[in-house]
């Protein structure tokens, strides 16, 4: 038995189904999306409940105060000058940690600067100090 077909009908490819999965997981991506806009966030930085302590008897301090200045374990350093004295103190005691203290009106700005400034002199950990309310 031979089966024939007519020579007029052409095969077409049917993407209703395509266009489903399409537009499931459009929506599926559209709900799971996160959209936050952190300036619109209220902060109060730094107190902290649940700060695990540290034992400080051998880091080294930078402090940040409300200004904008900066104290390098109680020596007080322009901001320019900060990541080479703490390269120098990083190379003088290669093994003590960072612990940086920043008052809690100090500008963000200066505590990032001060982060990359250890960053830059080869800290690869610096300890944020908060108090606990």
């Amino acid at each position: 038995m031979k089966f024939t077909r007519p020579n007029d009908v052409e095969p077409t490819i049917n993407i209703t189904p395509l266009i489903d999965v399409v537009f499931i997981l459009l929506i599926f991506f559209m709900v799971s999306a996160r959209f936050v806009d952190e300036h619109d966030l209220a902060l109060d930085l730094p107190a902290a409940d649940a700060a695990t302590a540290t034992p400080s008897a051998r880091a080294l301090i930078v402090a940040v105060a409300a200004d904008g200045g900066y104290r390098v374990d109680g020596a007080r350093v322009s901001g320019p000058a900060l990541a080479a004295s703490l390269a120098k103190l990083r190379t003088r005691y290669p093994h003590r940690p960072l612990r940086l203290r920043a008052d809690g009106d100090a500008r963000h700005a200066a505590v990032v600067h001060a982060m990359d400034a250890a960053s830059a002199a080869g800290f690869a950990r610096v300890d944020i100090a908060t108090r606990t309310h």
